[in-house]
Parts: structure tokens; sequence; C-alpha cells
């Protein structure tokens, strides 16, 4: 298992090692879940602590619990907790951003068979 970079590390290095740390798929499938739902909840707990406060407990439940499961270690925030929370959002950012840019290319491809 890679080591976690020190603090003073380039966010790259940090980057490098959040996906050692989420390599599987059941893992890589609660965070693209989960991770939305914290981003949601958390403003919202201020805003509507009734609703916030669920969905912010929740995704987090469901983000342990799926390193438990799949990957047999504990989320890498209590390693750096701004920094790995900015490194899930990208993360999980940049995997919606593929599935989208597969997706796009499915039907393009489907539109050009049709013509």
């Amino acid at each position: 298992m890679r080591q976690t970079p020190p603090p003073e590390a380039p966010f790259a290095d940090k980057m490098a090692y959040y996906r050692t740390q989420h390599t599987s798929t059941g893992v890589r499938a609660t965070h693209l879940v989960g991770t939305p739902i914290i981003a949601a909840g958390l403003p919202l707990m201020f805003a509507k602590p009734r609703l916030g406060a669920p969905m912010f407990v929740g995704g987090w439940a469901m983000q342990i619990l799926g390193h438990k499961l799949f990957e047999k270690n504990l989320p890498s925030t209590h390693k750096g907790w701004i920094t790995y929370q900015l490194t899930g959002v990208i993360d999980v950012c940049e995997q919606y951003g593929e599935m989208l840019a597969r997706l796009a290319k499915i039907r393009s491809r489907r539109k050009a068979r049709l013509q």
C-alpha cells in the first residue's frame, strides 16, 4: 500500500495517493452517489437542518460503508480533512465527466448510423 504523502507534498501526489485508496468498483459507486449527497447536504445543514443533516450523515455513512466493504480501509479524510475532501470531489467530478463523454460518444455513433 502506498504511503500517505506529507502535507507539503504537491497536490498531484495527494491525488495519486487518493486513487490508490479507491480502486474497487464498489467504492467508486458509493462515492459517485455519496459525495454529491454530502456536498449538497453540507450547506443545507445550515439552511434546512432537518434535510441537510440526514443527507450529510447518510452520505458519509455510504462512504464509510463502501470503504469497509469494498476496499477494507478507511476514507482518506482522516489523513488530511480538507485535502482529501477536495481530492474526493475532484475524482468524482472527473468520473462524471468521463461518463458524460462516453455517453456523448455513444449518442454520436447512433446518430451517425441513423443518417
